[in-house]
């Protein structure tokens, strides 16, 4: 047998290590090379799902820009935007300012000029409650069981929405009964409290104290949340309004700027509060109240009512109207000709006349609905959710409506 070559024995190792570092640096490279390629395929894919979802923020570097001396500060027009503003807890903001402005905007980049006279004022034909043609079949006990059956149902739809706190009170106009469900703990109203705020100014109105054409001017200083005021995305400073106007605007349009000028008006909700409380104080506005939201967290805070409180203000206005009209008249329309969505009216016919104002608070995540419904019998009927989401106050609220129309009919059927 042929005996090896002692040079190849020595090299050997060497040969095996330079073969193994060579297929390892081939390996290396082929595995750098396709994550590289994946890489810039992976780029790609996420440039085209941007695209895809902000098409207008995509090549916005090779856009032209305006240089700052070009650009111009949108000028609001007097044409009403349709858009849903989010109303914010506005009846402690005070103060707006009374005194006329000049006849050209403050605002000096504007080139439209604004016709700061107050609007004329236009009212709606007269609402009138329809009068009886159904006769009640339920007898006083049926109807009492059926009532609290119907706080039975309210119950159940909170114990199924935990993440919710709801509360609710129910009136018949007609009869007088009522019932309840949480109905006496604290709720923020927001922009639902022009109600109570309305029926004493009109209340003055009809003592002499109070004057439909006085005129409050919006500027600088007024109060208010602008993102909930169709005043505020509409005009400029400098706009004056009639009083009756911003009542108007207070209610149909959940305006909170023209809902504080009704406020200033009769100096403040410090001198309006303690008429407010004599209808119905509960839970005064005033007053500091401690509870705990639909999330727990505990508050001690003013500016709350309850849905008891609430309702309460509503069988006001109704009985009022009905023994003095023409105090209340102007009230009654602007309810039933308001223009935000109520949740309740989708639970009843679609004729069913529906007089309301509809209370936002998104940041705290509270909903109110204040309603007269006039169906088989007139009642007062008041909704309060606190959710994090409109959606879903909104599905509880039709819900809780269709219960209150199904507990009516069937006192009728």
């Amino acid at each position: 047998m042929k005996r090896p070559n002692p040079t190849f024995l020595q090299k050997a190792p060497k040969i095996q290590s330079s073969r193994r570092k060579r297929t390892l640096s081939i390996v290396l490279i082929t595995l750098g090379v396709t994550l590289i390629i994946m890489f810039f395929r992976k780029v790609a894919y996420d440039g085209q799902v941007y695209a895809e979802m902000f098409p207008d923020l995509v090549g916005a570097a090779k856009r032209e820009t305006t240089t700052y001396s070009e650009y111009r500060r949108p000028v609001h027009t007097t044409t009403e935007s349709t858009t849903e503003s989010t109303t914010v807890e506005t009846t402690t903001m005070l103060a707006p300012s009374f005194a006329p402005t000049s006849e050209t905007t403050t605002e000096a980049s504007s080139t439209k000029v604004q016709n700061n006279s107050p609007d004329p004022i236009l009212e709606n034909p007269s609402y009138t409650f329809k009068k009886a043609t159904w006769h009640q079949t339920a007898t006083y006990q049926k109807r009492a069981v059926l009532l609290e059956h119907l706080r039975e149902k309210v119950k159940a739809v909170d114990e199924e929405n935990t993440y919710m706190r709801i509360c609710f009170e129910f009136v018949s106009l007609k009869n007088g009964d009522s019932i309840g469900y949480r109905n006496l703990e604290a709720a923020l109203p927001s922009g639902a409290y022009a109600i109570p705020i309305e029926l004493v100014w009109y209340e003055q109105y009809a003592a002499g104290k109070q004057d439909l054409a006085g005129v409050s001017t919006y500027n600088r200083d007024s109060k208010g949340a602008f993102s909930a005021s169709y005043i505020g995305h509409t005009f400029r400073y400098g706009k004056q309004f009639f009083h009756r106007n911003a009542l108007n605007y207070a209610v149909s349009k959940n305006d909170s700027i023209a809902l504080n000028f009704v406020i200033d008006s009769m100096g403040g909700m410090d001198n309006v509060v303690p008429e407010i409380d004599k209808i119905s104080s509960y839970i005064s506005y005033n007053s500091k109240v401690l509870y705990s939201d639909y999330r727990s967290r505990r508050y001690r805070a003013a500016g709350r009512t309850s849905c008891y409180d609430m309702a309460e203000y509503l069988r006001y206005l109704y009985k009022g109207y009905i023994n003095a009209p023409d105090t209340y008249q102007r009230l009654i329309n602007d309810m039933y000709y308001n223009e935000q969505p109520s949740p309740l009216k989708g639970s009843f016919a679609q004729d069913t006349p529906i007089l309301h104002l509809m209370g936002r608070n998104t940041s705290m995540g509270t909903f109110m609905e204040c309603a007269i419904i006039d169906c088989e019998e007139p009642i007062a009927v008041v909704v309060y959710v606190e959710n994090g989401y409109e959606e879903n106050a909104t599905v509880v609220m039709q819900q809780i409506g269709g219960y209150v129309a199904d507990f009516v009919r069937s006192c009728y059927m």
